[in-house]
């Protein structure tokens, strides 16, 4: 089929032309062929088209990484350290923030949330070093107060 727009000369069945973009109508009469003057040069080529897609062999990958579960038992026990169980909580979320940053490390990027871990593992020492510093208080006045007596 012959563009009316532009001349170019387009596969039979287009709809539209590839060069200028223009609708093409349908031809009922028998084609002729148009060639082109001698001294105008051709339209440039069509350009490339991109590739199809091609699925990954042995199955789609996650479109999202999952967290690592000991990372999220972390966070949470980090949290709950300061809310309801003081000194069992901080060592839960201090013990299962490294098992996770372990865990994130051997996984060789399947498994994220190494900033979860660390969260928890920063409240867990940090409500450890407070328990601890309160127990240092409650010493000292206790002697204090022994001493005064």
């Amino acid at each position: 089929m012959v563009c009316a727009n532009c001349g170019a000369t387009s596969d039979q069945g287009q709809r539209f032309c590839y060069n200028c973009g223009a609708r093409l109508e349908p031809q009922q009469a028998t084609p002729t062929l148009v060639v082109p003057p001698q001294n105008q040069e051709l339209p440039p080529p069509a350009p490339p088209q991109p590739p199809t897609y091609q699925p990954v062999p042995g199955g789609y990958a996650p479109a999202v990484v999952p967290n690592s579960n000991l990372a999220v038992i972390s966070l949470v026990s980090g949290i709950v350290s300061w809310v309801v169980l003081p000194l069992i909580a901080a060592i839960v979320a201090i013990i299962t923030g490294h098992m996770a940053r372990n865990e994130i490390r051997q996984s060789g990027g399947s498994l994220t949330g190494d900033g979860l871990a660390l969260i928890g593992m920063v409240l867990g020492y940090a409500q450890i070093a407070l328990i601890i510093l309160a127990v240092c208080v409650g010493i000292f006045f206790f002697i204090v107060v022994a001493a005064a007596a």
